[in-house]
């Protein structure tokens, strides 16, 4: 099976969905708390659904309704290869967080560097993101859009991670085959999110 491509070339459409999706995200409200909640959700979003389209390394894909979008990482098979462009990477996503939370940023990026210190350090594709507009959630729409990569998965004895933000999300990530793997309490137990991980079947 051949890898999905985006459905859209404007990254902003993208952006649009996932704030909807995860406007009431309990890791997120702690991200972004405040006034400024919604439109700060939206400038991540934005800054990552950019970064998505023009990497190759990244997967960006909506559903035909566009009601629903995921963002995968592929696989990182090579040490040097994950070094490459890292530090001018960082240091936009630290401008960014700077932006976004201000005088919380040791708080935010100390909770982000232990996220990616549980990052499984074998070769594995990561899922983002998944999220589908409220008003369409229920519908099977983003098990469907995730199907695809998870028969790439099974076919090439890969596994998948991701770090679920909502803990209402958990059952659906069981049936399409992940299991926990560890809970992370960020920022003094101030956050959460759940590690998970899917053994090719």
């Amino acid at each position: 099976m051949n890898e999905p491509q985006s459905a859209v070339s404007d990254p902003l459409t993208t952006a649009n969905i996932l704030t909807e999706a995860f406007l009431f995200d309990p890791f997120f409200s702690w991200l972004f708390p405040g006034k400024s909640h919604k439109q700060n959700l939206h400038e991540w979003w934005y800054f990552l659904t950019r970064h998505a389209a023009k990497n190759p390394k990244w997967i960006l894909s909506v559903d035909a309704h566009d009601s629903t979008s995921s963002i995968w990482t592929k696989p990182i098979l090579d040490f040097e290869e994950s070094e490459s462009n890292g530090d001018a990477e960082q240091d936009t996503f630290v401008n960014l967080m700077h932006e976004l939370v201000d005088d919380r940023i040791s708080q935010v990026l100390e909770a982000f560097a232990e996220v990616n210190a549980n990052h499984p350090s074998q070769p594995h594709w990561y899922l983002q993101a998944v999220g589908t507009v409220p008003e369409m959630q229920g519908k099977g729409r983003a098990a469907k859009l995730l199907r695809p990569i998870l028969e790439i998965c099974d076919k090439e004895g890969i596994g998948a991670y991701l770090e679920s933000t909502n803990p209402r999300n958990l059952s659906f990530y069981y049936r399409l085959g992940f299991e926990i793997q560890k809970e992370l309490e960020l920022d003094d137990g101030k956050a959460a999110l759940t590690c998970m991980w899917r053994d090719p079947s």
